[in-house]
């Protein structure tokens, strides 16, 4: 089998190796499945390597059939007989046939995250701890975010557990796996886990395996963690005939586990492995590609590498510094529209990335607003969300106490123990006297025994929102009020407590539907929540579907997901939103270089997505929850060499709001700046926001430093404060001793202090 012509030079060098430890480099578009799947074929059909004696694990049901696919069509049926599965289902596989050398039965089941909930509530319940006012799903959470490392690490097991429980959780860990094992049960972590221990203390198994699969090959080797790399390692050891396939400039999972030192100490594992690195980029244009690596060279963790192009020169890069959020999702519908036009391409060309999902609110709006047809991957559509939702539901029983729906979605959430008895016996009553279960609620109708407590207290707040309602709008904003049932009702508090990564970005998706709702009054300051929930119906109504030719076609949409998401895809077109400090990178990355190192890498991912043409955004203001705050562009834009990009800035035309009608007029001349002046436009923003911003943007020196202070700092300095991380000065007020900053943290947004007494470092 000649397979030189199908292949370039370094994937050949690749393909051919047959013996001996591997490490294939495997850049952007490269590539590497087809490296995989013909070094597969010529370990059979040209070394006589039999196929069952090969084993390739990846990471996805996909990600293996593909494999398996492009394996047959290369040599034929043999291909079946090669060993290719995802990492679980391999362990799955040898704990069914080795397993009871460690005590598991061959018949063990599998649970998923609903069985591991199931099992949570009975120990809650044998703890004597209501399971409605601690959240299963958030424990299950919290057992797989440790398990890894308490069950591989040979430290004491409760330097892993949180603290910040009101129950021993380290006797909640240990019923759980007691319970599962009582059970013959294993859940996703155990595949792993339980596979290391059978390699460690086996070594009849560990030989039996090791001499079945002579060949080991591991997809996205940069993924892999700790469990995953021990189990590869064992399974190798005896013949060395590991080939690893990743690139470390893609390692972007470390929240779930990967380690990057994995893919990077490779060379140490196996002091004589051959090394290939596949450099050329079948996906981008060499503009892209200059500017991917103007960003990624900047990590100091990493393998020296250029991707270079085979599809030659193309279009720069664009970046785009918005006036505010609105700014920057009017020029994305802006440049699809045109780009369309122009260049005769389809909604599905077009992609828009970002970093958290909550970001897609805006964009969604525009996009329905342009009627252009659009789809989320890797989640739902903004007022689809559960937290959404949830919220949606308390605003439509403060109109309508009579919307049952609304009431059972409300009165248990969050957990107040209102349980499915007491929620039956509403029911009934309300069906006896022929009322709404509102009324059951209001009245304190007795239904058998004692009110529940959570029941009494839902009946409280569900009575102070109606109060306040009332005042709505002539007294009180609707903004303000809808604050007051995001907090009173306990939600975003019990999201808070909770504390995992999805209970955060059910926070996030909660503070920019805070920002739809401030949208909205803006542009219609006597409006009503009647009318709010009324435009949320109509923007989701599945009666009211968009009159875009392309609505039939539901694979021509525009493509709307976060980068992690992105990983493995491409785009003629992508636009990569939100480039801002606390942004991208994320507040939370921000306080380690490894964090910032990770970010520059999924920045690198977004960018090595666009095929023809990128756009990378910013906005200079956005308003969350706690107000408005100023953004300073993300660093990673400063790291792509100029002459890689070009620049623009974009300022809402002034028909905006006739363009963008309906609910949301009006929202785009937030935060204008005027060409005459460096304030705002007239009635654009609230005037205490106008005096902030107008203090920034007065007073100032050539230099930035505010005339007669006798600051150390200027107006732009970034600098750093012990607590609250990295910040930039937006204000500096004052002389001598009483020298006041104003500074905008990426953590937590503007705080100002007195320089005398504040530590503060310039970065």
């Amino acid at each position: 089998m000649d397979f030189r012509k199908q292949l370039n030079e370094t994937q050949f060098a690749a393909a051919s190796a047959v013996n001996g430890p591997l490490l294939i480099l495997a850049g952007a578009g490269s590539g590497k499945t087809r490296v995989i799947t013909y070094r597969t074929a010529n370990l059979i059909r040209n070394h006589n390597v039999p196929p069952f004696c090969i084993m390739a694990v990846t990471f996805t049901n996909k990600a293996a059939a593909e494999m398996r696919k492009r394996v047959i069509d290369l040599i034929g049926p043999a291909g079946e007989q090669v060993f290719i599965r995802t990492f679980h289902a391999s362990c799955v596989y040898i704990l069914r046939r080795y397993g009871k050398h460690i005590g598991i039965p061959s018949n063990f089941t599998i649970y998923d995250s609903k069985d591991q909930e199931s099992v949570i509530k009975e120990i809650l319940l044998d703890m004597k701890i209501d399971p409605k006012k601690q959240k299963p799903s958030a424990i299950v959470s919290k057992i797989s975010e440790i398990k890894d490392k308490a069950e591989l690490d040979s430290r004491d097991n409760s330097l892993f557990f949180p603290d910040s429980y009101s129950f021993n959780f380290a006797e909640l860990y240990e019923s759980y796996n007691e319970k599962l094992h009582s059970r013959n049960a294993l859940d996703f972590n155990d595949l792993l886990i339980k596979t290391v221990v059978l390699l460690k203390n086996s070594p009849d198994s560990l030989e039996d395996l090791q001499n079945k699969w002579k060949y080991i090959m591991v997809d996205e080797y940069q993924d892999t963690n700790k469990a995953q790399y021990l189990i590869t390692k064992m399974l190798a050891d005896k013949y060395k005939n590991i080939c690893v396939v990743g690139d470390d400039d893609q390692s972007i999972y470390s929240w779930r586990g990967a380690n990057i030192r994995n893919i990077l100490d490779f060379e140490k594992d196996y002091p004589n492995a051959l090394v290939v690195k596949l450099e050329h980029n079948y996906r981008s244009t060499a503009p892209i590609l200059n500017a991917a690596h103007s960003v990624i060279r900047n990590n100091i963790e990493r393998k020296d590498k250029q991707l270079i192009s085979t599809r030659g020169d193309g279009e720069k890069p664009v970046y785009c510094s918005a006036n505010n959020e609105y700014g920057e999702a009017e020029f994305v519908i802006n440049k699809i529209q045109s780009i369309k036009h122009d260049e005769g391409l389809n909604n599905s060309d077009f992609a828009v990335f970002y970093r958290t999902n909550a970001q897609s609110r805006i964009f969604e709006d525009y996009l329905r607003k342009n009627d252009i047809n659009y789809r989320i991957v890797g989640g739902l559509k903004f007022y689809d969300r559960k937290e959404i939702k949830d919220i949606v539901s308390y605003l439509k029983l403060i109109v309508n106490p009579f919307d049952t729906i609304s009431l059972f979605r409300s009165i248990n959430n969050p957990p107040r123990g209102i349980g499915a008895k007491t929620i039956e016996k509403i029911r009934d009553a309300a069906y006896e006297e022929q009322i709404s279960e509102w009324e059951v609620i209001d009245k304190e109708i007795q239904f058998g025994g004692k009110i529940p407590a959570g029941l009494v207290k839902f009946r409280s707040i569900m009575l102070s929102f109606f109060v306040k309602h009332s005042y709505v709008p002539e007294k009180l904003k609707l903004t303000d009020f809808v604050r007051d049932v995001i907090s009173d009702s306990g939600y975003k508090r019990s999201l808070e407590e909770e504390n995992t990564p999805e209970s955060k970005t059910r926070l996030e998706n909660i503070d920019e539907f805070f920002n739809s709702i401030f949208e909205y009054e803006n542009a219609n300051p006597e409006s009503t929540l009647e009318e709010f929930l009324q435009e949320i119906s109509l923007l989701t109504s599945e009666e009211n579907p968009l009159d875009d030719e392309n609505t039939a076609d539901p694979d021509n949409c525009v493509t709307l997901m976060t980068v992690h998401n992105a990983k493995g895809l491409e785009y003629p077109v992508v636009f990569l939103t939100g480039m801002e400090e606390g942004t991208f990178p994320h507040f939370n990355s921000s306080d380690n270089e490894e964090g910032i190192e990770e970010e520059r890498r999924l920045a690198y991912v977004g960018i090595t997505r666009a095929m023809n043409i990128l756009f990378i955004t910013s906005a200079e203001f956005r308003r969350s929850y706690s107000g408005i705050s100023y953004k300073e562009k993300s660093r990673f834009i400063d790291e792509i060499d100029p002459s890689f990009l070009n620049h623009q800035v974009y300022s809402e035309s002034n028909s905006s709001s006739q363009i963008y009608g309906g609910s949301f007029a009006g929202t785009n001349t937030v935060f204008r700046r005027t060409e005459s002046t460096a304030g705002f436009s007239a009635g654009s923003a609230s005037a205490e926001a106008k005096d902030f911003f107008n203090k920034i943007n007065s007073g100032t020196g050539d230099s930035g430093k505010k005339e007669n202070s006798s600051s150390s700092f200027s107006i732009r300095d970034r600098v750093n404060h012990p607590k609250y991380g990295n910040g930039y000065i937006l204000t500096i007020e004052g002389t001598g001793d009483n020298v006041k900053l104003t500074i905008n943290f990426n953590t937590v947004g503007v705080k100002s202090f007195l320089e005398k007494y504040t530590p503060l470092q310039k970065i």
